[in-house]
């Protein structure tokens, strides 16, 4: 099947973008995540020239004291942990929820990063563009920034799974055209509410199967997405997701030796953690290792 001719509009003058974090449970190494990554993003929104108004960041969290000296606006979601976690059976369901109160909160476009994320050179410009509204087969749409692209028909034993959606109707999962996209980046803009929404009872048809389909929460999103032919753009190059498992180890160690002890400096390290295949291999064998014999913890 062709690819959708698209034409972006040209003088479009791109509103205020608001990146979001999420912080919840209190685990310092995620906090420290955070953390470099948002140093990655502050430092991208400087080198790009961005106006306070072009962008800014907001971070919500169940412990709003631990960011109340940070130049960021600090959204308290103690309150709503409960029900956007449907009831703590998935706790994944609390990112598109944070993505749905932020498009009515601020009333403007929004991006989502994970913690598990550094931001490169290029990364505002080329979110902003792909955000922009694009005329697509006729038809003008605003189009869902994601991470990238997974795979096709993700979850074989869903064969058969129907449910109904408060805006879409009735869905049912197709094994030739059910896809997903990996979720670590949700870009969406106020049009797209409706969708989160339905992506949440999405996530609720299947909360009861959790544990067996831990990403459905970017499964569903990406298959509102496709029932409601809302374009999907990857941003790959400018955004370094590194959720895999032995990357992630490999970046606590970089990022423990990266950040001021001091939790209120927001200097930036002097150079970015990169990822050289051989040294996540060496620091991987090394922390295996060292686990195993107690010196590395």
């Amino acid at each position: 099947m062709p690819a959708p001719h698209s034409t972006a509009f040209s003088g479009y003058n791109p509103p205020m973008l608001h990146y979001l974090y999420l912080d919840y449970g209190g685990l310092p190494k995620y906090r420290r995540e955070l953390k470099y990554s948002l140093l990655s993003l502050r430092q991208e929104l400087g080198a790009q020239g961005a106006q306070p108004e072009a962008g800014r960041i907001a971070i919500y969290t169940d412990a709003p004291g631990v960011y109340a000296r940070w130049p960021v606006e600090v959204v308290d979601i103690g309150p709503q942990l409960g029900a956007w976690s449907g009831g703590g059976l998935y706790h994944h369901r609390i990112k598109p929820a944070v993505v749905l109160d932020a498009l009515k909160r601020f009333d403007a476009p929004v991006c989502f990063l994970d913690s598990d994320s550094i931001v490169r050179p290029g990364f505002h410009a080329e979110v902003t563009a792909k955000m922009a509204p694009q005329e697509v087969w006729s038809v003008t749409k605003a189009a869902v920034v994601m991470n990238g692209f997974e795979l096709m028909n993700p979850f074989p034993p869903l064969k058969g799974f129907r449910t109904s959606l408060p805006h879409l109707g009735a869905y049912r999962y197709d094994v030739t055209q059910s896809w997903m996209y990996n979720s670590g980046l949700i870009g969406a803009s106020p049009e797209h509410a409706p969708l989160l929404e339905d992506t949440l009872a999405f996530i609720d048809a299947l909360i009861g199967r959790a544990r067996k389909f831990p990403t459905i929460e970017q499964f569903a999103l990406s298959e509102v997405l496709r029932l409601a032919q809302v374009p999907v753009a990857e941003v790959k190059d400018s955004f370094l997701h590194y959720w895999q498992g032995r990357r992630r180890i490999y970046m606590a160690h970089q990022i423990e030796k990266a950040l001021s002890p001091d939790w209120n400096d927001l200097t930036p390290p002097r150079q970015w953690a990169r990822m050289n295949y051989w040294a996540i291999r060496a620091y991987n064998y090394y922390y295996g290792i060292g686990h195993a014999l107690g010196f590395v913890k």
